[in-house]
C-alpha cells in the first residue's frame, strides 16, 4: 500500500498505536468496517487517518483491506452501527466475531467488499438506527457495564472513558471526537442543577489542569464511566464520589448537553 490509498479494518478489532512498533501504546482501536486513509509508511507499518474522527496512528498493514474510491465513499455514507453485543460473520479468512459499535456495512444475509464475499452466520445486524435520546443513550451505556478499562479501547472487552462515550453516541448516529478534551469543546455547558440523563460530565486533572476524564450522567445524580471498569458512582458538584473507597476520584469541571 502507498500513501493516499484508502482501506478498512478487515478484522474484529485492530489496535492503533502511537508509533510503528508492537510495543508502542494503543491510542485507539478500529472496529470492523471502519475506513481509513494511509498517510505514512514505515516498513510493514502504516500511519493512517481514521475517517470518522480524524484520529491518527499506526497499524500493521496486514490488518487492513485496500478499498477502491467507490467503496471508500460508500462506506463513508454509512451511519448505522451494530448495537448487538456480538454477531458471527463468515469472511474470506474465516469466521469472525463482530462487536457492538462496528459499522453496519450490510444488513443483508450476504454481501461483497471489493469482490470478497461475506455472510452473516445466524442473523445480520439490525437495520434500525435508534433515535438519539436520553433513554437510548442510557440503554446502550448500561450494555457496557463492567467492561474492563483499557487505554485506547473501544469495545466491551476493554474500553477507556472517552472511547466509551464516543462509541455509545456513535450507535445513535451522533459523532463525537475521540478524546475527552475534544468532546469537552462541543455541546452546551450547563449548571450542575440543570443536568439531565444522557449529558456528558467532564473532569479535570488537579496536577495539569487538563481535561482527562468523561462519563455519562444518569438519573439521581449518578454517573456511568470507565474507571477500572465501566461502573456507576455518585456525581456531586465536587466530582465523582466512590462510595466503596470513600473518596473523590475525579474533579468536575463541566456538564455538557447535546441536541437530543
Amino acid at each position: 500500500m502507498t500513501t493516499g490509498i484508502n482501506a478498512m479494518c478487515a478484522l474484529t478489532v485492530i489496535p492503533v498505536r502511537a508509533s510503528h512498533d508492537d510495543t508502542s501504546e494503543i491510542v485507539t482501536q478500529l472496529l470492523f468496517g471502519e475506513a481509513v486513509t494511509i498517510i505514512g509508511i514505515h516498513n510493514q507499518w502504516i500511519k493512517l487517518r481514521i475517517q470518522h474522527d480524524d484520529y491518527e496512528g499506526w497499524v500493521d498493514n496486514k490488518q487492513l483491506l485496500k478499498l477502491s474510491e467507490e467503496t471508500f465513499h460508500n462506506l463513508k455514507k454509512i451511519k448505522s452501527r451494530q448495537t448487538e453485543a456480538l454477531l458471527e460473520l463468515n469472511t474470506p479468512w474465516g469466521k469472525q466475531n463482530i462487536l457492538q459499535g462496528s459499522l453496519n456495512i450490510s444488513t443483508e444475509n450476504s454481501f461483497k467488499i471489493e469482490e470478497k464475499k461475506f455472510s452473516w452466520i445466524n442473523t445480520p445486524p439490525s437495520a434500525e438506527i435508534k433515535r438519539f435520546s436520553a433513554q437510548n443513550i442510557l440503554e446502550i451505556a448500561h450494555s457496557y457495564s463492567n467492561a474492563p478499562y483499557l487505554w485506547g479501547g473501544r469495545t466491551a472487552f476493554g474500553i477507556d472513558c472517552s472511547g466509551f462515550t464516543q462509541t455509545v453516541f456513535h450507535q445513535l448516529n451522533f459523532s463525537l471526537p475521540r478524546d475527552a478534551s475534544q468532546q469537552y469543546l462541543i455541546g452546551s455547558k450547563v449548571a450542575f442543577d440543570e443536568q439531565k440523563p444522557g449529558d456528558l460530565a467532564f473532569f479535570v486533572s488537579e496536577k495539569t489542569g487538563n481535561i482527562h476524564h468523561v462519563g455519562i450522567v444518569l438519573p439521581n445524580q449518578e454517573i456511568i464511566h470507565a474507571h477500572g471498569r465501566v461502573r456507576i458512582d455518585q456525581l456531586t458538584e465536587e466530582g465523582i464520589y466512590n462510595e466503596n473507597k470513600e473518596y473523590y476520584s475525579h474533579k468536575l469541571i463541566s456538564i455538557n448537553q447535546y441536541d437530543i
